[in-house]
């Protein structure tokens, strides 16, 4: 026994000797650390924080998510029920309206609601913003617009008589269509409908105001073919996998609040349950809510729920087995107690070094409740055979802490260790579940040498004393059978070398998430992938653009370049509009009124069924309802008892405000030169930022969309690769950033954090098992079960079908830290066996009930995850744990004991028949001579 093992034995004894004030320490201890974490233990489910900010990359990509909120936009999805059908649009806009001031009217939970973009805003209209292969089909409905101001103006128009201009600008318009050509009525038919119902509604009630959207048509709305031309997000369903078919999004911003893992997760729920709540209404429609902060409150929620309840089954389980194992339930009461003081202590460790709990760190104690148990189970078993032979306290736990006390710092040390040297990456996330779960167990430790003696002598157990012939009992026949099972061993794990080809790495983060979630299913939909570049300058913009445009792995870029460019190609066309003069219209007099009913009803003659043609007929139901409002509103004009001046003022204010409407929507096709600061906000936020730029200037952002699914990693790698490449080529140029480039680089970045962390434990843990031992040959015996026990797990995971992921790969440092303690405890094991005669290495051993027991707690504790997560990151982290924790055990076992008993037996063998031999000599040395 060592000095630092004497000095820690001392220790117990003090404890021993002082039970009560060890335990009121304990005790104050506690509540000292549950008070500190209640009132300052932050819990953040903020997936920006779980990586360092000191990082290029994601430095760049946290000042981009900050100058660019629109990152953080919840997004509700609106989609028919059915894909192949193709609801109206007046339905696309009815139902959006309605979530839309639903959740306007949530004040508590959303902070804007962002539903359209106005496309008629004066300085800035929406033509500029389309897509520049579509600009020439969106100015060729400029110029279908102008052909029908031209009816409205008093100017000689589509028909070209010049006495035209001297009737009112219905009576025109009526006329004209009913003159015009088949093909320009069947165009037309949308507004003539709408400019019908207004009329009539006008005329039944004169008195109301004439309101655009209600007596006067929405020219805009009423020729849209889809939600696109009114502003509304329109896109394409992007998941390749699914029929297609459109969607309609509308961003929603939430007042964040990230105070607990689940707080964000109720805004969230409320935000979804009033947006389907409303889509109830419509049965042709079906609305979820996705996006990054649906995915992460999602995530951290479901993530909350399956860790309490693997945690609450975990610490059951575990009971039970230890009043199995201990055959005593009072001992497994201690074990919970000190394991309950130690986790205490640790969320004291939490709020002192970390001061917060990430979406990581919180399953610190499923890894206290696996791992931490093992160095309790260790000294209770140890303590349930010393208290057999022995009575006073002081005797059985000076050869407790004698036997046990090594074997468990080595191992506790060697997994702390594990856990502390993810501090050494740059993954934030990984690093701080280090620092608290690695004092955690370190904490496990402590409570195992305080806590538990000091219960132990003030309340023992009562446990039958081993008959004073079997207290040390003999030792078992050698025999060479012992090879049978290391040799079988070694067979399998070589049988097992194809099946570990197939364990490969699967990069794509969304399979990590539960694919039942609607949010995970509907963010496949989604084009949310793509590259960013940042610049103040306006040239070189453009030449990252021209750069990027030519890679074939991008689809299109996004910019204010687009509006620029689109601004001249439209002052270069500009010649091709209408030139129109506009001027008051001539006011409708009650005189008129005869002449209009005649002309309402030509009109209505005309789109009958007899009259119609061919172009017509297509669209007969709008026709014929046309048709009808027409003949209605002629015959409200030119009722007997009509106010006839009445009617003629509202008809006059009516198609004052029309005509109004009709020489704002033109003023679109000749905007005032583009100007950032007339832009729509909604654009505008997506364009460009003022956050942090001097007073007048912009940053402004080029968005890189890909061709391929960036779901899939070849094709994310190929993007950013190719982009970044192309980006750097351009002189001065700066790096890009964006989801695509960030989840690339981070990913990167944990991959190697992982591998860091991982050889990092391997010598760490060599290097505490060989100061344990001081003996190079023991200590390679006893990191052996992880060469033996590993690689069975990799095989295991490839014959079930099991992948490597950003979640589970974290599990193999941790299983170096926690599956070496089996090769630790056997050596030590044998060793004392080795020293002390009396304390022979039997079948079914105490320590070997001992650890198995470990493995038991380990696997179960864990194995929960596996089995209920519905988180697959979890369930995957399950699986490698419990698993690779059965495998090492196994190993070490049928491999690395067996070898050690035949080893044991071979010696001991040697020796008695040395002992034998001298024996004999003797014997004839005494015997007369001659005999």
């Amino acid at each position: 026994m060592g000095p630092v093992q004497r000095r820690l034995v001392k220790s117990v004894l003090w404890v021993v000797a002082h039970p009560k004030l060890t335990l009121g320490l304990a005790a104050l201890l506690l509540l000292v650390c549950v008070g500190s974490a209640y009132r300052r233990l932050k819990i953040s489910s903020d997936q920006n924080e779980l990586f360092s900010p000191q990082v290029k990359f994601f430095a760049d990509w946290l000042d981009f998510d900050r100058k660019f909120p629109e990152n953080q936009a919840i997004y509700v999805v609106i989609e028919p029920i059915t894909p192949a059908a193709h609801p109206p649009v007046a339905q696309w806009v009815e139902i959006a309206d309605r979530i839309t001031h639903r959740l306007q009217h949530m004040p508590d939970q959303v902070e804007r609601v962002v539903e359209k973009t106005p496309l008629d805003a004066p300085g800035a209209p929406g033509i500029l913003f389309a897509n520049p292969k579509d600009l020439p089909v969106a100015f060729d409905g400029l110029k279908e617009l102008g052909e029908l101001a031209q009816m409205w103006d008093g100017a000689p128009g589509l028909m070209g008589h010049f006495e035209f201009g001297q009737r009112p600008p219905l009576a025109r318009y009526l006329g004209a269509m009913t003159v015009a050509s088949p093909e320009f009525r069947a165009q037309g038919l949308p507004l003539l409908r709408a400019i019908a119902d207004g009329c009539l509604a006008t005329v039944r009630q004169p008195g109301q105001p004439a309101v655009l959207g209600r007596q006067v048509p929405d020219v805009i709305e009423v020729n849209a073919s889809s939600p696109e031309e009114l502003g509304y997000s329109f896109v394409a369903d992007a998941d390749p996998k699914d029929l297609h078919h459109d969607l309609l999004l509308i961003q929603v911003y939430e007042k964040e609040n990230r105070s607990g893992l689940t707080t964000e997760a109720r805004t969230i729920d409320a935000i979804r349950m009033a947006a389907e709540a409303e889509g109830r209404e419509f049965p042709q429609f079906k609305v979820g809510v996705t996006g990054r902060p649906v995915l992460d409150a999602d995530e951290d929620k479901m993530t909350d729920e399956d860790g309490r309840r693997a945690e609450i089954l975990a610490l059951s389980v575990v009971f039970i087995g230890l009043v199995l194992f201990l055959r005593s339930v009072w001992l497994a009461f201690v074990a919970e107690i000190a394991l309950a003081v130690a986790i205490g202590w640790t969320y004291g460790w939490a709020t002192l070094s970390v001061g917060r709990l990430n979406l990581l760190s919180t399953v610190f104690l499923i890894a206290l409740i696996g791992i931490g148990m093992d160095y309790l189970i260790q000294i209770l078993a140890a303590y349930r055979r010393e208290a057999r032979r022995y009575v006073r306290p002081q005797a059985v736990f000076a050869r407790v802490f004698r036997y046990v006390g090594p074997p468990v710092n080595t191992a506790c040390m060697g997994a702390a260790g594990a856990f502390l040297v993810m501090a050494l990456t740059d993954f934030k996330g990984a690093a701080e579940l280090g620092i608290i779960a690695g004092g955690g167990l370190l904490l496990c430790l402590l409570s195992g040498y305080t806590v538990l003696p000091a219960i132990l002598v003030l309340f023992p157990p009562r446990l039958k004393p081993y008959p004073v012939s079997k207290r040390y009992g003999s030792a078992p026949p050698r025999s060479s059978r012992r090879l049978f099972m290391p040799v079988a061993w070694v067979a399998l794990v070589l049988a097992g070398i194809p099946f570990m080809m197939r364990a490969e790495f699967n990069p794509n983060l969304l399979d990590l998430q539960a694919p039942s979630l609607p949010s995970v299913q509907l963010i496949r939909k989604l084009q949310t992938w793509e590259a960013v570049v940042l610049s103040r300058d306006l040239e070189m913009l453009r030449k990252m653009r021209e750069a990027v445009e030519k890679s074939p792995t991008v689809d299109r870029t996004d910019s204010i370049l687009g509006a620029i460019d689109n601004d001249n190609w439209m002052r270069a066309h500009a010649s091709e509009l209408p030139q129109i003069a506009w001027k008051a219209p001539v006011p409708i007099r009650a005189a008129d009124l005869p002449n209009l009913a005649t002309a309402a009803r030509s009109l209505a003659d005309h789109l009958g069924p007899k009259s119609m043609p061919a172009a017509l007929r297509a669209d007969a139901a709008a026709a014929v309802q046309a048709a009808a409002r027409l003949r209605e509103f002629a015959d409200a004009i030119t009722a007997p008892r009509a106010d006839a001046d009445g009617i003629a003022s509202a008809l006059s204010a009516w198609q004052e405000a029309f005509v109004s409407e009709l020489h704002r929507l033109m003023q679109m096709a000749n905007p005032p030169p583009l100007d950032v600061e007339k832009i729509p906000d909604t654009l505008r936020e997506h364009l460009a930022s003022t956050v942090d730029q001097p007073p007048g200037q912009y940053l402004y952002a080029l968005y890189i969309e890909p061709k391929g699914d960036l779901w899939d990693r070849a094709a994310l790698r190929a993007f950013v690769k190719d982009v970044e490449a192309r980006v750097a080529a351009v002189p001065g140029a700066p790096s890009v950033t964006g989801i695509a480039s960030d989840i690339y680089h981070s990913t990167q970045s944990i991959q190697r954090a992982f591998y860091h962390a991982t050889a990092y434990a391997l010598a760490l843990i060599f290097i505490l098992v060989l100061i344990d031992l001081r003996n190079i040959a023991h200590t390679l015996i006893a990191v052996s079960v992880l060469a033996l026990g590993l690689p069975m797990l990799v095989a295991l995971m490839g014959l079930m079908g099991a992948s490597w992921n950003f979640a589970n790969f974290f599990g193999l440092p941790i299983l170096i830290g926690a599956g070496h303690e089996y090769g630790v405890f056997l050596i030590h094991r044998y060793r004392e066996a080795l020293h002390d005669p009396r304390r022979v290495w039997r079948r079914w051993d105490p320590a070997d009930r001992a650890l198995f027991l470990c493995a038991y707690v380990t696997c179960s504790s864990f194995g929960f995850f596996w089995l209920i997560s519905r988180h697959l990151g979890l369930k995957s982290l399950g699986l490698v744990m419990a698993l690779g924790t059965l495998c090492i055990y196994l190993a070490a076992y049928s491999v690395v004991r067996s070898l050690l008993t035949w080893r044991l037996e071979a010696r001991r063998s040697s020796e008695l028949a040395a002992e034998n031999g001298i024996e004999a000599e003797r014997n004839v040395a005494r015997s007369p001579r001659g005999v």
